[in-house]
This record gives C-alpha cells, sequence and structure tokens, in this order.
C-alpha cells in the first residue's frame, strides 16, 4: 500500500501536476491521521473493555467477600448473645436471692464467660483494590466511596471489639475471676467448699457480681455493635446487587 501511494506521487510530480500532488498529499495524510484515530479508538474501546472486565470481576468477588462478612456477623452474634444470656442469668440469680451460690453450674458458666469470640473482618477484594490502585476501576464514584467507608468503619469495629477482649475479658475478667474464686466445670466438693467461703465476705461478692457485670455489658455492646455492621453489610451488598444487574 505505501509503494502504491510512492508511485502515485512519483508520476504526478514527473507529469508537474503540483496542484494535484498537493491534493493527494493532503489526503494521504488525512487517511494516515484517520488511520491512527481508528487504531487509538480500537485501543481505547479495547482497555475499555478490559477494564469492565475486570471491575465485573471485582463486583462478584466483593459480593463474595460480603456474604462471607455476614456469616462471620452471625457467628458472632451466636457467641455475644450466648455470653450475655449466660451474665444476665448469673445476675438475676443474684438480685433475685440476694446472695452467690457457688456450685459445679455456676463455675461452668463462669469458664465460659472467660471466654471470647475473635471476630476478623473479611476484605481481600478490597484490599487487592486498594494496595493495586484498581479501587479506580469503579465507575460509580457514590458506591465507591461508600466502600471505602464502609470497610475503615469495619476495620475501627474489629479493632474495638479486639481491644474489648484482650483489655476486658482477658486481663480484666478471666484474670480477676479467677483470683476471686475457684472457677472451672470439673468443680470439686472441697473447692466449692472454699469457694462458698470465700464468697461469704461482702467485698469479695460485690467484685465478683461486678466483675459478671461489666462482662455482660460488654457483650450487649457487641451485639449491638453486630447488629448494626449487620445492617450496613446488607445494605453495601444490596447497592452491589443492583449495580450487577445494570439497573
Amino acid at each position: 500500500m505505501i509503494s502504491l501511494f510512492r508511485k502515485i506521487r512519483q508520476r504526478l510530480l514527473a507529469e508537474s501536476k503540483f496542484t494535484r500532488y498537493l491534493i493527494y498529499a493532503i489526503g494521504e495524510i488525512v487517511l494516515v491521521v484517520i488511520g491512527i484515530l481508528i487504531a487509538l479508538q480500537i485501543n481505547n474501546w479495547n482497555q475499555s473493555r478490559h477494564e469492565a472486565n475486570k471491575e465485573g470481576r471485582y463486583l462478584v468477588n466483593m459480593k463474595h467477600d460480603l456474604e462471607n462478612q455476614l456469616k462471620s456477623i452471625d457467628i458472632q452474634l451466636e457467641y455475644e448473645q450466648k455470653y450475655s444470656d449466660l451474665g444476665t442469668r448469673i445476675s438475676d440469680q443474684y438480685f433475685n436471692s440476694n446472695a452467690l451460690v457457688i456450685d459445679s453450674a455456676f463455675c461452668a458458666t463462669l469458664e465460659i464467660l472467660t471466654e471470647r469470640k475473635t471476630f476478623v473482618r473479611t476484605d481481600p477484594t478490597f484490599e487487592d483494590m486498594i494496595s493495586s490502585g484498581n479501587i479506580g476501576l469503579l465507575k460509580d464514584e457514590n458506591l465507591r466511596n461508600a466502600l471505602i467507608e464502609y470497610y475503615q468503619e469495619l476495620e475501627r469495629l474489629e479493632k474495638v471489639v479486639q481491644n474489648n477482649n484482650t483489655l476486658h475479658t482477658d486481663q480484666g475478667f478471666a484474670h480477676k475471676i479467677f483470683d476471686l474464686i475457684y472457677v472451672g466445670n470439673q468443680s470439686t466438693a472441697k473447692r466449692l467448699q472454699i469457694s462458698n467461703k470465700l464468697i461469704e465476705d461482702p467485698e469479695r461478692e460485690l467484685m465478683v457480681i461486678n466483675l459478671v457485670e461489666r462482662r455482660t455489658h460488654m457483650a450487649k455492646n457487641h451485639i449491638r455493635v453486630m447488629i448494626y455492621l449487620r445492617e450496613k453489610t446488607e445494605e453495601i451488598l444490596k447497592r452491589l446487587q443492583f449495580v450487577d444487574n445494570g439497573s
């Protein structure tokens, strides 16, 4: 094709047809420019299609992450509800009888309250988008900002639950309750007898019930956190479904 254009130009010059040569040269330039523009347009189209496909994969993976996050939240809710119910049971028994009775069931309940459930956020897709700089692939700016805000809040509340577990359950409740009375589901009669003797001290008894009350209060706070996170997660998930449907 290039050799053909060259021959035409040479023939026009040989025939001294400069005006026609000039028009032809301009036309050739226009054709080249059009070809470049078409090539650029095709490249842009291919790039846009590639980015759209990549965005679609990210959205699918993120929906999967959020569905797993909902499962994690529900599991956390079950544990926190259990801790809240057990703590409330001890408090109710105490305030109804105005005394603590240390028996095997009581010790087994306290032992469960020394446990805690670690809450972990599920965000591999979002982390990949942030670290790779691909967060900009999300065309919907409102959705993009909502996701950033959601995962920042998720990370913050994960740290809140973890700090509560470390400071109030591990270092607070579990550490202190073992110093006050015997705790264990393999309680012997002798140990129970000693624990009941110790708990006759009103100050020690009050410390035990206060620890249980704080443990119960923390569990209830975590329940509120999980309910809030569940609502936010469902809200984001619905927005992703909306985008996926192309509505």
